[in-house]
């Protein structure tokens, strides 16, 4: 039998197909109910060599979605599935099918967590149920009866698979969720799962936690709950507590909140552990497992109205808390886990933007596991033209060129994907799939490594600290991905906090932004201490930075962590902040009036308190705490809070000999660094290029194009018109990877952008 695993080769996660690395790009269509366009979609990928295909148990049988041959409602799992229509294009005919389009393909199997509507309908307790009724077509993650018949129904189906003839062909199995890795209330802006079985497993949990009724009553400040009588919160039920809720909250105000998000996550893992048990179980270790899930580079994701423009709320909940998927980097680890795939984010898929898996991908190539990107890219070929970005005719090089690029750069592997079927109807986008396909096989033995980036590091677990809502992660999160990190000139990597304990971080990055590390503590401060307060980093901190210890939510915390003078203002604002410190590195190219920030209000406000400024009477009063070292900060920009108060907005401060690019000489070492505390999120690409230039990280381009790198090659993807000089790190030989033409050695890299173009190079060292 054929052995399938991923092992890192050559500095980046790879397929190892009888222990010799191998490209698998492949090739899924989820329509195989259109039998004929499904079978023309494949024979298009088949003539240019792509072999590697997805099929599928396909549902809708008997018109109930969700419902399989395999699992047709409430205990009745099929291990032989039932006989279908002639039609009907089941599991069988489709790898049947596809062996005969391409002789030698291979398959991933893709299946779904959802139950069959009458499962639902015959165990409504079992199902989501959100605090104003609605019940979903889901089930619940408490459900004990659920995750017994979902592994029934995943172990029925893979055993099928493994006793079929074509089941050495198999290369693995991946479930993508009905809510990828949230759960469905979760996406539709909900926090708490009021399903009966849900309550049961929260009052287990209280029980476990507090013993008796006295405890939960002074955690809870509650005189009336009782520990067999205690409810699932509802969403808003904190806010009507008769005290104001701020974004930063102190912890007695939510502490039945927060031990329901306490209760989430061993609930989640036994829901995963449950999926890939059932795969191992039935499979054995020789194929591969994985899901669609871990989806850290969304932190803030408001799914529901992103995607149908309408169901806004004035506080959307965080989908990690909502769903117990705090605590990633723990999962991640899990042994049977080797795949994620996730789609490409669905907010910037056009010419201009960057091209970012949705889960934390940086972070799962770290781990040696495959982050699989699904290239569900809307193109102009088919009847959704013009939704999520679609290609439009010219741009098809552009696009996928740059889909291809991200993923090789990053470790990552990309792949084609039809949500229906017609995506890629076009002889221009074939083509360049094509021209990738033979890039992906060249690509095997290249070696990989990383370079000096600009790093976000997200705290999956902060907006435990907070009210629980996302629209500041939207802000701090995801909005400065697309919109600052991916325009800045420099590649950007996103890992989770977590990461940096591991002994395999990158020691390259100088740069790193910290956009929710809330909690200060002495695990925070170690993790500060031993890995970034040195080598002259750069370290960023944004709002709320060191804000609380858990409990208590005061300035003390970011005044120690950060070493600089804090005050903090008790109420929620909106943040702007304008640039107005000239002479220093940071603001160089800024003009008089340049100003970022969002209307969003947060709070506690959390801005420098500058010893010299003049006390002033009007407004409300702050909280003010000193750090140990007084030397003054360099004020870069201004916040005007109430009463027109002009406080700090934009902060730099230097320890030891400072950052590695603030010009002065010596080696940096421990100790040696730079804090950066802004106000306001997100920051603009202008001032990430300084920031990187100031920390000693190379900048490839000053004109807001999104650039890929690794040590082997540098892409630029850039849609606005006129001369282009990319900057290399050293003088190489360079080739244009797509054509294959050698451009000799050069240190700047020169050529003319005409229109949306991605320009592709390779770089080998002189000798």
């Amino acid at each position: 039998m054929t052995r399938y695993r991923i092992a890192m080769h050559r500095g980046k996660p790879s397929f190892l197909v009888d222990g010799r690395p191998a490209a698998l790009p492949s090739y899924c269509a989820c329509a195989p109910q259109w039998k004929q366009q499904w079978l023309a979609a494949h024979r298009h990928f088949a003539k240019h060599g792509r072999d590697i295909f997805w099929i599928m148990p396909n549902g809708g049988w008997n018109g109930e979605w969700g419902t399989t041959p395999f699992w047709t409602g409430p205990g009745r799992i099929h291990d032989t599935p039932l006989e279908m229509p002639a039609e009907y294009m089941g599991l069988d005919q489709q790898a049947r099918a596809l062996l005969e389009i391409a002789p030698d393909a291979r398959f991933f199997v893709r299946m779904s967590d959802h139950p069959p509507a009458s499962w639902g309908k015959g165990h409504p307790d079992h199902m989501l149920l959100n605090h104003q009724g609605k019940r979903y077509e889901s089930a619940s993650l408490a459900s004990d009866l659920y995750l017994g018949e979902l592994d029934r129904y995943l172990q029925a189906v893979t055993r099928f698979c493994e006793g079929a003839p074509w089941a050495d062909r198999i290369i693995g199995y991946v479930i993508y969720p009905m809510g990828e890795g949230a759960t469905p209330l979760a996406c539709d802006g909900f926090l708490f799962d009021q399903s009966p079985v849900m309550l049961e497993k929260f009052r287990a949990y209280l029980r476990t936690r507090y013993g008796t009724d006295q405890a939960l009553q002074s955690a809870w400040r509650d005189p009336q709950v009782r520990l067999d009588t205690a409810l699932v919160p509802g969403d808003d039920d904190f806010r009507r507590r008769g005290q104001p809720i701020l974004h930063w909250p102190e912890a007695d105000a939510v502490q039945r909140e927060r031990d329901y998000f306490a209760c989430q996550p061993p609930l989640f893992r036994r829901y995963l552990e449950t999926m890939l048990a059932a795969f191992r179980s039935a499979a054995g270790p020789e194929k591969l497992c994985g899901v669609d899930a871990f989806k850290g580079n969304m932190a803030g994701w408001m799914t529901h109205p992103i995607f149908f423009g309408k169901g806004w709320k004035t506080h959307y909940g965080d989908q990690f808390l909502a769903t117990g998927t705090t605590g990633l980097a723990q999962l991640l680890d899990h042994d049977a886990l080797a795949i994620v795939a996730t789609p490409h984010d669905y907010r910037c898929r056009w010419p201009g933007f960057g091209y970012d898996p949705e889960g934390i991908g940086d972070s799962i190539q770290l781990r040696g596991k495959m982050m699989l990107v699904e290239e569900d890219q809307r193109t102009h070929a088919n009847d959704e033209r013009g939704t999520f970005g679609s290609v439009e005719p010219g741009e098809e090089e552009a696009v996928f060129y740059r889909n291809l690029a991200a993923s090789i750069s990053k470790g990552h592997q990309t792949y084609p994907m039809d949500v229906c079927v017609g995506y890629f109807e076009d002889a221009g986008i074939q083509g360049v799939l094509r021209r990738r396909t033979e890039l992906e096989a060249a690509h095997v033995d290249i070696p990989r490594a990383d370079v000096p980036s600009v790093v976000m590091l997200v705290d999956d677990r902060s907006s435990l600290y907070t009210d629980f809502s996302a629209e500041y992660n939207d802000l701090a999160v995801i909005r400065q991905r697309i919109h600052g990190m991916n325009h800045c000139g420099v590649p950007t990597r996103t890992f989770l906090w977590d990461d940096l304990r591991r002994d395999d971080f990158p020691a390259c990055h100088r740069l790193f932004l910290l956009p929710n590390s809330y909690l200060a503590d002495e695990s925070t401060a170690a993790a500060l201490r031993d890995r970034l307060f040195r080598n002259g980093n750069v370290i960023v901190f944004y709002p709320g930075s060191g804000i609380t210890d858990g409990r208590t939510v005061a300035p003390d915390g970011a005044a120690r962590l950060l070493g600089i003078d804090f005050e903090m203002y008790d109420y929620e604002y909106p943040r702007f902040v304008t640039v107005d410190g000239w002479g220093h590195p940071l603001t160089a190219g800024f003009g008089a009036c340049d100003s970022f920030g969002d209307t969003h209000r947060y709070g506690p406000v959390l801005v420098p308190f500058d010893r010299s400024a003049a006390v002033t009477s009007a407004g409300q009063p702050s909280r003010k705490a000193l750090c140990a070292d007084g030397r003054p900060f360099t004020r870069l920009g201004t916040i005007a809070l109430d009463s027109g108060k002009r406080r700090p907005g934009l902060v730099v401060k230097e320890f030891g000999r400072g950052a590695a690019g603030n010009s002065s000489p010596g080696i940096r070492g421990a100790g040696d660094y730079a804090v950066v505390f802004t106000a306001a999120a997100p920051l603009p690409a202008r001032l990430l290029r300084n920031l990187a230039r100031f920390s000693g990280t190379h900048v490839y381009d000053d004109e807001d194009d999104v650039v890929y790198a690794d040590a082997t090659m540098v892409a630029v993807h850039a849609v606005k018109p006129g001369p282009r000089r990319i900057a290399l790190p050293d003088r190489c030989q360079v080739t244009d990877r797509i054509s294959g033409t050698a451009l000799g050695e050069m240190s700047v890299i020169a050529f003319t952008v005409e229109r949306t173009v991605t320009r592709w190079f390779s770089l080998a060292p002189l000798r």
